[in-house]
């Protein structure tokens, strides 16, 4: 939840009373509905959606897309105007009246990048330095910002729905994106073509949206999301300059709106996908995710009627496996062993950077180090929460075995006394001549950690101007801190 600035809610009426609703802030008063000659409407009522999403029903519903107001409404100019304006961004505010521990990772939240943007990429696995950086809206704007804090608005308040997110309101999110920049004209294609692959024409049609800026959405928790939501996406053309997506914990989403909505084209530019917690998710909708050719890290955890395998061939087939730009994993909960584990890491070891295999009990030891050693040259981002075969030996291994680890997550993993080992072994790596990085954050929550082994620890393992080379949380908190994008 972002903390709401009442100067940009003054640039966006809809949020108060119940009655307000954007679809009209931005798109105008009701237009009179075209009638068919039998009488019936054009347009499907939006209050005919449901919270089940039947596959064979409200997948297939089509209804005409509402028409552009002739002249911006005065809450679309005032939000046109605040994009272009000289304020100072602000960083993320940390903070809810719903608290939630799945919000604790070391990729959430989702939508977030450090600002500045860093260009070094010798700097990436730093810690955020306070005094100079923050967190914010990946390749955000101030429209951009206010327009997501509206959302964030929305689900906290138990406001949010099909009536309220529609095509008019992704139009104004499309128009805060790019501003007001249009789509290259789709020009005769020179080169030999296959038109029975459909991913070659998905690939041509992307191109008209290249010299478009990409944005980034969260619909994070908004259980009330159902086909409608997606299609009226998909209308207002938000995927020309959709590059990042959150979808954690949209319980209306399933394999059909996955794979016949977000990913049959018409998102091609999508290069990050939160889809954590959205429990609806099966193998079919995984399968799908091969269709976004951009795609570079995603996130299925605790989708628990999705299998390991049914990630290991989705990433298999992937044309970012080859090309190795698919790299960042994150699967959690799905009850990893270490067979799906040495799998998955026999053809992503060279360029894994992110990869998150939590929440699982069958995952032994000696296996992880074995199996995890093979991407020790990439590897920086770990995430093995309520592992029981992680103990002291295991972290130490660990920790010589990827010395380029700069984000972990060990919570949960309760036979874990000590950060010691693990640096004892980030320096014996250093010795050796491997390169390591040069700061380790830690999520280290219901582990055997306790607060005097850490002061211990920090005492003990310090750089040149005697600051603490690693941070690990404890407590609840941590929440944005493992993010260096």
């Amino acid at each position: 939840m972002r903390e709401i600035a009442p100067l940009r809610i003054l640039a966006l009426r809809a949020v108060g009373p119940p009655g307000c609703q954007p679809e009209v802030t931005f798109g105008g008063p009701p237009r009179p509905t075209n009638k068919k000659k039998d009488g019936d409407a054009i347009e499907t009522k939006n209050n005919n959606n449901t919270d089940n999403n039947d596959d064979t029903v409200n997948s297939t519903t089509s209804f005409d897309p509402p028409l552009p107001p002739d002249e911006p409404t005065m809450a679309s100019r005032l939000l046109r105007s605040l994009r272009n304006s000289s304020m100072t961004i602000q960083p993320y505010v940390a903070g809810t009246t719903r608290a939630n521990a799945s919000d604790v990772d070391i990729s959430q939240p989702w939508v977030m990048a450090i600002y500045p943007p860093r260009d070094n990429d010798d700097n990436n696995n730093s810690p955020i330095d306070e005094t100079n950086e923050f967190l914010s809206i990946e390749n955000g704007n101030h429209a951009v910002e206010c327009l997501q804090m509206f959302i964030d608005a929305l689900v906290e308040s138990g406001r949010a729905g099909d009536d309220r997110l529609g095509v008019h309101f992704f139009r104004e999110w499309v128009q805060a994106v790019t501003g007001g920049m249009e789509a290259k004209p789709e020009q005769q294609q020179q080169q030999k073509q296959r038109p029975k692959k459909k991913q070659k024409g998905n690939s041509n049609s992307s191109r008209q949206f290249d010299h478009l800026p990409l944005g980034s959405l969260s619909l994070h928790n908004l259980a009330s999301a159902s086909i409608h939501t997606f299609r009226s996406m998909e209308y207002a053309n938000v995927g020309s300059c959709l590059g990042t997506l959150d979808l954690t914990g949209t319980h209306g989403l399933t394999d059909s709106v996955l794979t016949n909505v977000i990913c049959s084209g018409s998102f091609p530019r999508l290069q990050r996908l939160s889809l954590k917690n959205s429990r609806k998710l099966t193998g079919k909708a995984v399968a799908s995710l091969v269709k976004l050719r951009d795609l570079r890290a995603f996130d299925v955890g605790g989708c628990f009627n999705i299998h390991p395998n049914d990630v290991i061939e989705m990433v298999q087939q992937h044309p970012g496996t080859r090309k190795g730009t698919l790299t960042e994993i994150y699967a959690g909960g799905l009850g990893w062993t270490d067979v799906a584990l040495e799998t998955l890491l026999s053809f992503t070891s060279k360029h894994i950077k992110g990869l998150g295999i939590g929440f699982s009990t069958y995952l032994s030891g000696p296996g992880m180090i074995l199996i995890l050693t093979k991407a020790a040259g990439t590897l920086d981002r770990l995430s093995i929460p309520f592992c029981t075969g992680v103990d002291d030996a295991v972290a130490s291994a660990l920790g010589k075995a990827l010395p380029k680890l700069a984000v972990l997550d060990i919570r949960g993993c309760n036979k874990v006394y000590s950060l010691t080992g693990m640096m004892d072994g980030r320096i014996a790596a250093g010795n050796s001549g491997a390169e390591v990085s040069r700061h380790l954050f830690v999520l280290a929550r219901y582990s055997g950690i306790s607060n005097n082994s850490l002061e211990e620890t920090s005492r003990l393992y310090r750089n040149e101007l005697g600051e603490p080379v690693f941070h690990c949380v404890l407590d609840g908190g941590g929440t944005g801190g493992g993010v260096r994008r």
